[in-house]
């Protein structure tokens, strides 16, 4: 049976920062386009910067949830030994 998973606070805060860095980021890209043009260098490592920044975020989101989910097949493992366990020792008697 799927168990579903509550987002923890760490998963809450990095999206709010995400969001954050990714509205901020753009005014900031936004700006260094309308200013220098688009195949000016600031433009250019500004849209680098902005996509390493998005590709760090999803990353770390990706890497949380992984860790999660991993809690819970091994919980889920502990719990099958368990009752094999249980199971081995009714038989022996």
């Amino acid at each position: 049976m799927a168990e579903l998973r509550k987002p923890n606070l760490f998963e809450k805060i990095l999206l709010a920062f995400g969001v954050f860095i990714i509205i901020i980021s753009y005014v900031a890209v936004h700006k260094t386009i309308s200013t220098e043009g688009i195949f000016s260098f600031e433009a250019l490592q500004t849209v680098f910067l902005w996509l390493i920044l998005l590709v760090l975020i999803i990353l770390t989101a990706v890497n949380e949830n992984t860790k999660e989910e991993l809690k819970i097949v091994i919980q889920n493992q502990l719990d099958e030994i368990r009752l094999l366990r249980k199971d081995l020792g009714r038989k022996r008697k």
